[in-house]
C-alpha cells in the first residue's frame, strides 16, 4: 500500500512541475545583452539562444557552406552582422563595436534549446567627468526575436548608473550616468 502512495505521490509531482520545465520559449531567438560601463571603454556582453524551432534557420543562416559546423570566417562573419545591426550612440555620437570575441555552440546543442552564441564586444567610452547618456537598441532578427537588456553595476566607484529607461520590447534602452572628477 504504502508502494502505491509514494507511486501516485511521484507522478502527481511530475505532472505538476511539467510545464515548467523551460522557461524559454521554443519559436523565440532570446537575445540577452549585458552592458558594463567603464572609464576607457564600454563592454556588451550578448548571449543569443534560439528556441529549437527556430535553430535549425539560425543555424543555417550562419552555416553558410552547409557543411555542419560554424568554421572561424562563418562565425566572424556572423557576429559582424549582429554588431551592425545594434545602434549605440554616446552623448548622441554613433559608437562602432568592435568584437572582441565569438563562442559558438554545436548545431546538436542550438537544435536542444540549450546552446547559446555568445559575443563580447566593447565600444570606447565617456572617460571625461560629468555626465553622459548612453544610447542601445538590438536590431537583429526582429522578426523572431525577443530581447533582454540590462546594465550590470560599474565596477568603478567614480562611475554613477543614473537612469535607465528600456523600450517595451526591452530591444533598447537609455542609461544615464555621472563620472566623478579623478582626485
Amino acid at each position: 500500500m504504502r508502494k502505491e502512495t509514494a507511486l501516485a505521490s511521484v507522478i502527481c509531482t511530475m505532472l505538476a512541475f511539467s510545464g515548467t520545465a523551460s522557461a524559454h520559449r521554443l519559436d523565440e531567438y532570446l537575445q540577452a545583452t549585458r552592458i558594463s560601463l567603464g572609464l576607457d571603454r564600454i563592454v556588451f556582453e550578448i548571449d543569443l539562444t534560439p528556441g529549437v524551432d527556430v535553430a535549425p534557420l539560425v543555424f543555417a543562416s550562419i552555416n553558410t557552406d552547409h557543411d555542419g559546423r560554424i568554421s572561424e570566417a562563418e562565425g566572424a562573419a556572423y557576429a559582424s552582422q549582429v554588431l551592425k545591426e545594434i545602434i549605440v550612440e554616446l552623448d548622441g555620437r554613433r559608437q562602432r563595436l568592435a568584437l572582441i570575441s565569438i563562442e559558438f555552440p554545436s548545431f546538436q546543442e542550438m537544435n536542444a534549446g540549450i546552446g547559446a552564441i555568445r559575443i563580447l564586444a566593447t565600444a570606447v567610452s565617456a572617460a571625461a567627468a560629468g555626465r553622459h547618456s548612453l544610447f542601445y537598441r538590438n536590431n537583429h532578427r526582429t522578426d523572431f526575436g525577443v530581447y533582454l537588456v540590462n546594465a550590470l553595476v560599474p565596477t568603478n566607484r567614480e562611475i554613477e548608473i543614473t537612469g535607465q529607461q528600456r523600450d517595451p520590447l526591452q530591444r533598447g534602452m537609455r542609461l544615464t550616468f555621472n563620472v566623478m572628477k579623478k582626485n
